[in-house]
């Protein structure tokens, strides 16, 4: 299945799930403080899979293959996250090449997402979605048109575009995250930065 027909197919099924999660007030939808921790154990471990990711307008898509992803007993880790895949975000134009370039070169991060659980029946059994919200990557010192800025690339949470999927029968965890807003020296650009999609799939097992 390509990548932007599986997208349609698990935002259909976040929403289905994250819709019933929000019926009605009554305690039976709030997952308990042991539920939680029995996910989390659950879902501890390191995985391994494919990374791709789109800009908003784009036709295609980038990836890059076996990467290393871990949870641990409060956030799941990206290891050696491209950081220059954020470039796919800068808007076309020589004006901006300058700043393409420049976050191109940055190096690999680790990146730590934070995490939340939505209410679905049958919880863990067999699965889980999960509210992905990553923490800002920090690019020091890129150099634009020979000056010196720090960027910050954000990542939008609490959005069916930022979500995960565990799986407790096959222990596959899939994760969905999107950009939202490109900043240099603490002030927000606009105009210059288009949303970029990632999707991180496990490898089969």
């Amino acid at each position: 299945m390509k990548w932007n027909k599986w997208v349609v197919v698990f935002m259909a099924l976040c929403t289905m799930l994250t819709v019933t999660s929000c019926l009605g007030d009554d305690d039976k939808y709030e997952l308990s403080q042991d539920e939680m921790k029995q996910a989390m154990k659950a879902m501890k471990g390191t995985y391994t899979g494919k990374l791709n990711w789109q800009a908003t307008s784009g036709v295609k898509y980038d990836s890059l293959n076996n990467v290393s992803y871990t949870v641990n007993d409060t956030a799941i880790i990206i290891h050696n996250f491209p950081v220059s895949s954020l470039a796919a975000g800068v808007l076309e134009g020589s004006a901006n090449d300058s700043l393409r370039n420049a976050i191109k070169a940055a190096p690999a991060q680790d990146l730590v997402c934070a995490i939340a659980f939505y209410y679905n029946e049958n919880f863990l059994n067999p699965h889980c979605l999960l509210n992905i919200m990553p923490y800002s990557i920090f690019i020091k010192n890129a150099e634009i048109n020979t000056r010196k800025y720090e960027l910050q690339v954000n990542f939008l949470n609490n959005n069916p575009n930022s979500m995960g999927y565990f799986n407790n029968e096959r222990k596959t965890l899939e994760i969905n995250m999107r950009t939202y807003n490109l900043m240099v020296n603490r002030q927000e650009q606009v105009g210059i930065y288009k949303t970029v999609y990632f999707q991180l799939s496990p490898n089969d097992k």
